[in-house]
């Protein structure tokens, strides 16, 4: 086992993460009704891929094969489900559902981040990415702007 197998290990989790999230948004984008949503939740999967790309550059560095797809949890597939029902209901559940889903992936970066076991290097790219859209809840209150 190399010495950045754990490091390698969770990276790919966050990539993973990132991956169905991004996926969750993009079918959402694809049944919203309004326009607006549907640019927001594109504009949204597109920084998800971003973030999951510098996660793959930090696997690379450390001599990993960076995960290329989400994973196949029901979690997350929960997570979206209502997507499409909110889509056609009203704007509170839109926010509602993607403050959960950003909340779930939010959680798990702040779990690496405290991972202890973890380089002190990759812990610096975790907290940085808690600290950049989609994760830094800066744009989420667009969603919440009945104008978005």
């Amino acid at each position: 086992m190399s010495a950045n197998a754990h490091d390698i290990k969770v990276l790919n989790g966050l990539i993973e993460a990132l991956i169905d999230c991004a996926d969750g948004y993009v079918e959402a984008a694809r049944d919203a009704i309004e326009p607006r949503h549907s640019q927001w939740l594109d504009r949204r999967a597109s920084q998800h891929l971003q973030l999951a790309e510098t996660l793959k550059a930090a696997v690379r560095e450390r001599g990993g094969s960076p995960e290329d797809n989400g994973s196949i949890l029901v979690k997350a597939q929960r997570a979206f489900s209502g997507f499409k029902q909110a889509l056609l209901g009203n704007h509170d559940s839109i926010y509602t559902l993607t403050h959960s889903a950003e909340a779930h992936v939010r959680e798990r970066f702040e779990k690496a981040a405290a991972d202890t076991a973890l380089s002190a290097t990759t812990r610096d790219i975790v907290r940085r990415g808690l600290e950049q859209p989609p994760l830094s809840d800066s744009q989420l209150g667009d969603l919440a702007d009945p104008q978005v």
